[in-house]
């Protein structure tokens, strides 16, 4: 097994800059098309004295926030800032050609799991000597830690996840179901069981929802359930699957989703969004922060957090977001500098309030969380805080494999919500997997 290696011209070793010293499915959005912002070089110069740099973004449901930030951004700055967006695979295949093409970004936005390939491959520039103590002392932890690769700070982040269940409070009394507040108060796997089981005779149709019709969403939604069940996608230590992605404890997680099929309480066979905020058929939804805007404006003050339960093995949240990178192209290109600036300008307090205004997550930087009153102890979204803060939020591998583990278990998940056999089915992933870590030497000894 071989060793990552660090790369020189990437991730691998700090760079210094004339200026010195001054930082999100994942979020998961729609991603359903490529979409341009209609600003064409060509149309629209960059103001006299100003500078230009490329960013390509991942498509999601924060695209019209993005291009609206990113127009104050050029008057603020006098740059110009050419926004392309592209669907996560799609974004992920460009960013695999552009050395080959040369038309690499400045400046990349995407999910924080797919910035490790790119450092491998010495396409994304190291920030160490950019971040100021100042941001650096704000940011929660959570987002400190997938910002890192190999012991440098390589992205920054607007915000990191909340990860929970979304609860309809008014379904929820009138089952008579204990409503926990707290990740302290969660249910246990019992207590659980039969909150759907008096949901289920209340008359609430199919009383959880998991986003089964999305099931590439569930990488990261799931995460929570895996973890209190004691299992997890890689051995942390090798950065392979074999023994943890097909151990029992994962096996039994995946396997609790044909348990809550075979008892009517998931519908397996939901091909929509609104199960849980528009038909209201499901009391429960297991989705983080970006459906915040669908769930308040359809239920209004019955739309709530609770956390996931306590299988056996603990209580846990996910974490991770989209991150800003600097691409190696832009201090090839004689743009890192102004790169740089857009970035800083980003977790600006007034940025980083526009962008979790729309999608529900946490401010990354604690003077901001601070001045939020969702997130105070009382507020609609505290657990989120709460979760982060105290420590019980664990990240999905940051690992090159990403993309290969992403897709193997989407198919697994679809499979096993189709009614395949969960042991099998990872046990599959989980060879096709290694393969490719072990082809590409993305494992560790």
């Amino acid at each position: 097994m071989a060793t990552i290696m660090a790369l020189a011209a990437g991730c691998g070793e700090s760079t210094s800059d004339s200026n010195g010293q001054t930082a999100t499915e994942a979020a998961e959005g729609s991603g359903e098309s490529k979409e341009q912002d209609g600003k064409e070089a060509a149309e629209t110069p960059a103001a006299e004295g100003g500078e230009s740099i490329k960013v390509w973004v991942s498509s999601g449901a924060e695209d019209d926030t993005y291009r609206k930030m990113f127009v104050k951004m050029e008057g603020e700055l006098n740059i110009e800032i050419q926004d392309e967006y592209y669907p996560k695979d799609e974004l992920d295949s460009k960013m695999q050609v552009a050395p080959v093409v040369g038309d690499a970004p400045d400046l990349l936005i995407a999910d924080y799991l797919q910035i490790p390939s790119y450092c491998e491959s010495g396409m994304i520039a190291n920030l160490d000597d950019r971040m100021t103590d100042e941001i650096k002392e704000d940011l929660l932890s959570s987002v400190i830690d997938e910002s890192t690769y190999n012991g440098h700070m390589v992205t920054i982040a607007q915000f990191d996840a909340g990860m929970a269940m979304w609860a309809n409070k008014s379904m929820l009394e009138a089952a008579g179901v204990r409503i926990p507040t707290s990740y302290k108060e969660a249910w246990d796997k019992a207590e659980f069981e039969d909150a759907l089981a008096k949901l289920k005779a209340n008359g609430v149709e199919y009383p959880i929802y998991i986003r089964q019709n999305k099931p590439s969403s569930l990488y990261f939604t799931f995460m929570p359930v895996i973890a209190s069940f004691g299992g997890d996608y890689v051995n942390r230590d090798t950065m392979l699957t074999e023994g943890v992605l097909d151990s029992e404890e994962t096996i039994a997680a995946y396997s609790y989703i044909t348990w809550l099929e075979d008892q009517g309480y998931m519908n397996g066979a939901c091909d929509y969004e609104d199960a849980f905020f528009g038909r209201k058929e499901s009391a429960l939804s297991l989705l983080g922060h970006w459906k915040y805007t669908d769930h308040v404006t359809n239920l209004g003050e019955d739309a709530i957090l609770i956390p996931v339960p306590d299988f056996g093995h603990g209580v846990f949240t996910c974490s991770g977001s989209t991150v800003w990178a600097m691409t190696t192209a832009a201090e090839e290109n004689g743009t890192a500098d102004i790169t740089w600036t857009v970035m800083e300008k980003a977790m600006d307090p007034e940025y980083i309030n526009e962008i979790t205004d729309f999608n529900g997550a946490i401010p990354a930087r604690k003077s901001v969380l601070n001045t939020k009153e969702e997130l105070q102890e009382g507020g609609r979204l505290y657990l989120y805080r709460e979760q982060l803060e105290a420590g019980i939020s664990v990240l999905r591998p940051l690992t090159p494999a990403h993309m290969t583990i992403y897709s193997a278990m989407e198919s697994a998940t679809s499979d096993v919500i189709g009614g395949a056999d969960a042991a099998e089915a990872l046990k599959t992933a989980s060879e096709s997997i290694d393969e490719i870590i072990i082809e590409n030497e993305w494992n560790l000894e």
